[in-house]
């Protein structure tokens, strides 16, 4: 083979053809190592409002109309979550009734009934007297009958009062003490409040 020989020229060209991808390979590897040497970046700053380290000194000024609670205004009782509502009135107690004696009369057979309590009783109510009048018109009454009480047995005091409270109650209704007998019977201890009993009884030979 005929052997070649690099002049000036073409040695040049190839030490051209050489450097310039050296050349290019340097510059990336360079910017690459300034892209790596770079800090990252720092976040923007925000100013923060640093926690106090005291007792903050609150204000006893009212706050200003629209900025919050009104510490003057009180809610609405009537208002809730539902809506506005009326509450419900409270109901009155009841009326209590009058203590009144129950009395049971029999004009045909001349009797009449109440009951009597000693401890709260020192005179016939009027309730009970009313309805004297009434038993004294009954055809049992008559010229030669006598009124009878029965009453129970009861401490002398307290038989006393009874018998005062019976001639007294007959007397609004001009009944003398004399028309007047008694009865007693035996009767529970036990109890609050005894029968008393009003009838006519016939007398033989009464003047």
């Amino acid at each position: 083979m005929r052997g070649y020989e690099f002049t000036e020229r073409g040695k040049i060209v190839i030490a051209l053809i050489i450097a310039i991808p050296l050349f290019l390979i340097a510059i990336a590897l360079a910017v690459i190592a300034w892209n790596n040497s770079q800090p990252p970046d720092t976040p923007p700053s925000h100013n923060e409002t640093p926690l106090p380290t005291e007792n903050p000194e609150i204000s006893e000024e009212p706050l200003p109309d629209g900025s919050g609670f009104n510490p003057t205004e009180e809610p609405d009782p009537g208002a809730g979550e539902q809506g506005e509502f009326d509450p419900e009135p409270t109901p009155d107690p009841p009326e209590e009734e009058p203590d009144e004696t129950i009395v049971y009369i029999d004009l045909s057979e001349g009797i009449m009934l109440f009951q009597y309590s000693p401890e709260s009783h020192d005179s016939l109510d009027d309730f009970t007297v009313s309805f004297i009048n009434e038993f004294l018109t009954s055809p049992k009454n008559t010229d030669d009958t006598q009124i009878v009480i029965e009453m129970p047995q009861l401490p002398e005091d307290e038989q006393s009062a009874l018998i005062s409270a019976v001639i007294s109650a007959f007397a609004q209704h001009d009944i003398p003490p004399e028309a007047l007998s008694y009865s007693i019977y035996h009767a529970n201890p036990d109890v609050a409040s005894f029968e008393v009993k009003f009838f006519f009884h016939s007398v033989e030979n009464r003047k």
